[in-house]
Order: structure tokens, then sequence, then C-alpha cells
């Protein structure tokens, strides 16, 4: 059995004092003598006395600033959530730590950990897909925390994200619709939620228009360019695919590049439909027909819910809440209908 450690009613007994002194003397919150804060110091020091940083800085009131944990800020899509949050922590007059998680568990848990220590008055974070465990404990010491862009099923914080599976649906509809019988999926790591539910929206359209759902037409392609790039170009040379739905914007720029690597023409030849109408998809040839996640919202939705849960408004429900923003898919010129693609 693990022996616990000494407490800080320990070091009150010790010094002979309150909890009460013991905490103002820790915290610097309250005047107290020079002669009692030799004694509570002594103790502290004596029983080996570590008070926890967390809880400290969680009772020292508001720091004005929040943290936006971000699992890549290069993608142009998170700058545009983060953009929706910014308007909102003005509002509220917080500056923002930014962190960059990489999609690592360990390294998001270190991000939390040190901004619960300096303080930080809430959190918004895009879970890595280990997040569960990661985020958990800091739930529990009370602090403020809001989930964005994926899902955590059955998780005790307040979320906020585009509706996946709509959103994929509405894509893959569109695309049967043109006459579409076999199209390619680009997915990314399948353990995150949002890939999920894309690819559960994809397999669902496919089922309600009475198309059987082929997995040799399902590649992972890890959320990046370069491996949405190899991926197509391995759906493009071996199968027989009419069109290729990436579902997040990196994967959109890798099949784009790989489908004129390969010298064929888009829409004429192969059709691409892909997620998040960001600045380059009306300005890239074709202009990409895309699903909108509407991220400002999701940032700037995220941001209410936060500031309500750290300013305690009164009318803001105590049980965590879910909010689902509607995609829309945003038509342009990369999807036809389909033509027929010699392959060598």
């Amino acid at each position: 059995m693990t022996k616990r450690g000494p407490t800080i009613k320990d070091v009150a007994k010790r010094a002979g004092v309150s909890i009460a002194t013991v905490s103002n003397v820790i915290n610097g919150t309250r005047f107290v003598s020079n002669e009692l804060q030799t004694r509570v110091r002594a103790a502290v020091e004596e029983l080996g006395y570590h008070p926890s940083s967390v809880g400290r800085s969680l009772r020292k009131g508001k720091s004005y600033s929040i943290g936006v944990l971000l699992p890549d800020p290069r993608n142009q899509f998170f700058q545009i959530v983060a953009e929706g949050i910014e308007e909102q922590a003005e509002l509220h007059r917080h500056n923002i730590w930014y962190c960059n998680t990489r999609d690592e568990p360990s390294r998001e848990r270190a991000c939390i950990s040190t901004m619960a220590e300096h303080g930080i008055d809430g959190i918004i974070i895009a879970p890595s897909p280990g997040g569960r465990e990661s985020i958990r404990p800091f739930l529990e010491i009370g602090l403020p925390i809001v989930l964005i862009v994926r899902q955590i099923e059955r998780f005790g914080a307040d979320q906020v994200f585009a509706d996946s599976v709509e959103g994929a649906y509405d894509a893959t509809r569109y695309l049967i619709e043109l006459g579409h019988r076999r199209i390619g999926l680009l997915t990314g790591v399948r353990q995150i939620q949002t890939f999920k539910e894309r690819l559960f929206g994809h397999q669902k359209a496919l089922l309600d228009h009475g198309i059987p759902f082929d997995p040799e037409l399902v590649l992972d392609a890890y959320s990046h360019i370069e491996e949405g790039c190899e991926a197509t170009k391995y759906l493009l040379s071996n199968t027989d695919v009419t069109a290729v739905f990436a579902t997040n914007y990196p994967m959109t720029l890798g099949a784009l590049k790989a489908i004129k690597e390969l010298g064929l023409d888009c829409p004429e030849q192969i059709s691409l439909l892909g997620f998040d109408d960001l600045d380059c998809a009306s300005v890239l040839q074709p202009n990409l027909t895309v699903v909108d996640q509407k991220p400002f919202e999701i940032g700037h939705m995220a941001g209410t819910m936060l500031f309500e849960r750290i300013n305690g408004n009164s009318r803001t429900p105590s049980e965590p809440r879910t909010v689902k923003i509607a995609p829309q898919v945003v038509i342009r010129d990369s999807v036809s209908e389909p033509s027929r693609r010699r392959t060598s």
C-alpha cells in the first residue's frame, strides 16, 4: 500500500497554526507575520510537504488567460478555428496561450499540466487519439475545458464540432447523384472519432443508394499532403474509381497533386471532392468542391461556451453540452459526371 505524503493539515498541526494560515503563506494571498511565516516554512521543510501547484493555481482566481491546444496550427482550418476563439477572448479580455500537441497524448498532457500550473482559466482543445485519458484528470480538478472539432463520446466536457456524418453523407450523395458508383475515400487516423464518423457517413450514403461498400477503395492517408498524394496515385493506378473523396484539407491537396502528376484532367477524367472551404479552395485550378465545416463558427461557439463556464453564468446548464455545427457542400468545378477513364 502506498504511503500518502504529508498534507496541508499536517503542516498546520506541526506549525501550530490554522490551515488558512498555511495556505496564505504558501500562496501569498494574505499578510502573515514573519514569526508565523517562519514556523510554517520550517514545518513544510521538516515534513517534506509539496503543495499541489495545479490545485493552488486554480484556487488563486482568474489569470485572464486561456489555453488553446491544436494538433497542427499550420493547418489553415485550425487557424480559422483559432480566429473564432480569439474574437471571444478579446471580448472577455483574456490572453491566449497556444500549444501544438502534434496529436501526441503525452505532449497534450504536459501542455495542459503546464497551463494549469500557471493558473489558466480554461482550455479549448482538439483532442488527440488518446485525449480521453490525457484530459480527464484536469476535468476532475474542475478546470473548465471545451473540446473542439473531434468528439469524445460520453465525456464530461462541453464539445463543439461539425457533424461529420452529415458532411460525409451529403458529399457522397452529391457524387452518387451525378452518377458516380466507384468512389475512392481518403481517411485520416481511424482512432480519431471524426474520421470514424466520416467513414460511416460515406458508407451510409452508399448503402442508402443501393451501392455496395468496397473496403479496397478506402485508404489511410493520415491527414497529410504527401500521404494523400501517394494514396490517390494508388487508387488511380490500381482501381476503377471515377471520383476521390478526401476527408480533410491536406489530403485534398495531396489528391489534387497526384491527379496533376499523373497527367489527368480534373474533373473530366477524375472528380475530386474534399473537406474544408479554405482560401485555396476557390483559387486552385480547378476550384475545389468541398464540405465546409464552418471552422470560425466552431471556434466562436467554443469560446462562448468556455467563458460561460469561467464566469459562472447562472443560465448555463451544469451538465456538459454538445453543439453540432451543420456542414455544407460548396459546389465548384472539381466534380462532374463520371467519364470512362483509360487506365494502363
